[in-house]
């Protein structure tokens, strides 16, 4: 079942944290993309509470399946339209 972690639109914005357990896998995807130049960023949440940049979803790249455990957010670049959703 899907579900979404970010709402499609154009302005800045993060997702909520994805919390991604040990032996799961999570399938990302782009969706709502309206031009090429549409990017997510993903970010891992480090031991400090940072998040470090560890991919990104783009129309030629619209779907990843999440493998190593841990806590990830995705983060719209403002200016192109685009959301995220999981399955």
């Amino acid at each position: 079942m899907a579900t979404e972690l970010l709402a499609v639109g154009s302005t800045a914005a993060n997702s909520s944290d994805l919390v991604v357990a040990s032996g799961s896998t999570v399938t990302v995807g782009i969706k709502g993309a309206t031009t090429s130049q549409a990017r997510v960023r993903i970010t891992l949440k480090d031991d400090g509470g940072g998040y470090t940049d560890v991919g990104e979803l783009t129309p030629f790249r619209p779907a990843i399946a999440i493998t190593a455990p841990g806590t990830y957010r995705f983060t719209r670049i403002a200016g192109e339209t685009c959301g995220v959703f999981s399955a």
